[in-house]
């Protein structure tokens, strides 16, 4: 299961010239979405998007539930909501 505070595709992220959108293919057969992005200055790599904190390298983090929840972001997040 993925982090609830990952930014929904469909209204946040332009899918073009610096995000890509690709899909990996979980184990149980759900399909996790993150983006190839280019920085403007010929840097590429995988990012994902999250509401809390913007752009994040570490693209795997937000879909292993079991790191997730030891993200500073959502960790903090849900301090400040309790």
């Amino acid at each position: 299961m993925q982090c609830p505070y990952i930014v929904d595709s469909n209204n946040l992220i332009i899918d073009g010239v610096f995000n890509t959108a690709k899909e990996y293919e979980c184990q149980d057969g759900s399909v996790y979405t993150y983006y190839y992005h280019w920085d403007g200055f010929d840097q590429y790599y995988n990012c994902q998007f999250c509401e809390l904190i913007g752009r994040k390298r570490d693209i795997f983090e937000c879909l292993n539930e079991s790191e997730w929840h030891e993200c500073y972001a959502y960790k903090s997040h849900e301090e400040k909501e309790a």
